[in-house]
């Protein structure tokens, strides 16, 4: 049974390797020039050529016969989407979720707020919901660490247009001033606090994702639990393991490339 399995797992991984080939041709390989990339028998490859063409993954043309990619190929490719940042990021707030015992959520900003491409809850009784896709910039972690990686020009455009801020707990911060000199605060940490400053009871703390390409939307994580459960002590335990899903999820496969597609 093994060698059986053995046998047919070589037969695809060969077929892959012929569409490799033709994909990455000009023009339509003959026989030869395919056995003289792969290293494989002619004989391998006519029984190959023959199935893959009768599948449509395989167009052969003239005589003596040329290959190409096939029409199955195209409507495979044609299908294809892309995973979103939200599908690549999933799995690992997910875990950094379980692991703290507080939601997982990760931003960008949007105008004058913060859209939440992705919120991940624990599996707990007591926990705390994103309110909505949209959230306040000036008074949440993410929104605080987002707006950190802005200039003073680009400050303007993020934060509401005038002055006091709507303030939503005692702790909230309501002017450009006093917003100003947390955002310094947080450059010099690599680390935002929202201290009750949205919510009473609930506490944020964000940190960015390390992302390399300075034309991609700047992106923050954070978690949200009760401020009982995220005091100083807290905070020091949990950094590390934030900072490290932040790394993971910045290097996933696929997150670059999706992360283009995020209109902010």
């Amino acid at each position: 049974m093994e060698q059986a399995v053995s046998y047919h797992s070589q037969g695809l991984s060969r077929a892959l390797a012929v569409l490799r080939v033709l994909a990455g041709a000009e023009r339509p390989l003959t026989l030869a020039q395919i056995a003289s990339e792969l290293g494989l028998p002619k004989s391998t490859l006519v029984r190959l050529l023959s199935v893959m063409q009768d599948e449509g993954f395989v167009r052969r043309y003239g005589d003596p016969p040329t290959f190409a990619i096939g029409r199955v190929v195209h409507e495979i490719a044609q299908a294809y989407r892309p995973p979103s940042v939200a599908e690549i990021a999933a799995p690992f707030m997910k875990d950094l979720a379980g692991e703290v015992g507080f939601t997982a959520n990760l931003g960008v900003l949007r105008g004058r707020s913060v859209l939440h491409l992705h919120v991940e809850e624990p599996q707990r009784a007591l926990r705390f919901a994103a309110s909505g896709m949209l959230d306040d910039t000036y008074c949440t972690g993410l929104g605080k660490m987002l707006l950190s990686t802005l200039s003073p020009d680009e400050l303007a455009g993020h934060v509401p247009e005038t002055e006091p801020y709507e303030s939503w707990t005692p702790q909230t911060i309501t002017t450009r001033r006093q917003l100003e000199t947390e955002l310094n605060r947080i450059r010099g940490a690599g680390l935002s606090i929202d201290d009750e400053e949205r919510n009473r009871g609930v506490s944020c703390m964000a940190v960015l994702l390390p992302v390399e390409d300075p034309a991609s939307p700047a992106v923050s994580i954070s978690v949200s639990g009760p401020t009982g459960e995220l005091g100083p002590r807290d905070q020091r335990r949990i950094l590390p393991i934030l900072r490290a899903s932040a790394r993971e999820i910045a290097t996933a496969p696929g997150f670059a490339t999706a992360l283009q597609e995020v209109s902010v």
